[in-house]
């Protein structure tokens, strides 16, 4: 079902276009199927979550590689939970690659952002309710890098070993400047941005209230 070879990787078919895109939404609905995100007020914020991070990237795209959807995803799932982390990831990257363009590389981007997301979620940037600054300086340069390889993937089968490891080479300034953008975004928005998503409840706290409440009752 690849139809050609492009320099992000094999060009897909519509039907694999179409396979791909039908799974990552599932993937992200599924992720969202819990009991908090059916009050309308975490569905609109959440949505607006997604609808502004993904024009902030399509705004940004022409900057190299500097991509403001990395320090979200680690964000969201530290300050969110790993689910709602993972179809913040998915959402963004299909709506802005939509716009920006679509391709094998919005797989491999969708899952290097829910990785992020993850991340995020074990990472405990978040302290007393607060962004631990230096810790996410930290992981914002780790998830920089580590993005910009699981994106590399994207080519492999197209190009030879040697090749492929010439490209990883050829990607090293772009991904330092991955790096200094999201160090630059976190030191101006990262408290800013953790604290205005903070009244989301955690998958921890819903799971606890549903424990007292069942305790209670018994």
């Amino acid at each position: 079902m690849f139809q050609s070879y492009g320099i992000h990787g094999p060009v897909l078919g519509p039907v694999t276009g179409l396979a791909i895109d039908v799974v990552l939404l599932s993937l992200a609905f599924w992720m969202l199927a819990s009991p908090d995100m059916r009050k309308p007020n975490n569905i609109l914020t959440f949505i607006t979550l997604v609808a502004s991070i993904s024009l902030l990237r399509v705004v940004m795209a022409p900057l190299p590689n500097i991509q403001p959807v990395t320090v979200a995803a680690l964000i969201i799932g530290a300050q969110l939970g790993a689910r709602r982390g993972v179809a913040f990831a998915v959402l963004v990257t299909m709506i802005s690659n939509f716009i920006i363009g679509d391709g094998i590389w919005t797989l491999y981007q969708a899952i290097a952002w829910s990785t992020v997301a993850i991340i995020g979620a074990n990472s405990n940037i978040i302290s007393d309710g607060k962004l631990a600054l230096n810790k996410a300086y930290g992981y914002a340069i780790i998830c920089a890098f580590l993005f910009d390889f699981i994106v590399s993937l994207s080519v492999i089968g197209t190009v030879s070993l040697g090749e492929f490891m010439i490209y990883l080479l050829n990607g090293i300034p772009y991904d330092l400047l991955h790096a200094l953008g999201n160090l630059t975004v976190v030191a101006w928005f990262g408290s800013w941005f953790s604290d205005s998503i903070a009244h989301f409840q955690t998958m921890e706290e819903i799971e606890q209230t549903v424990v007292d409440g069942y305790v209670t009752r018994t």
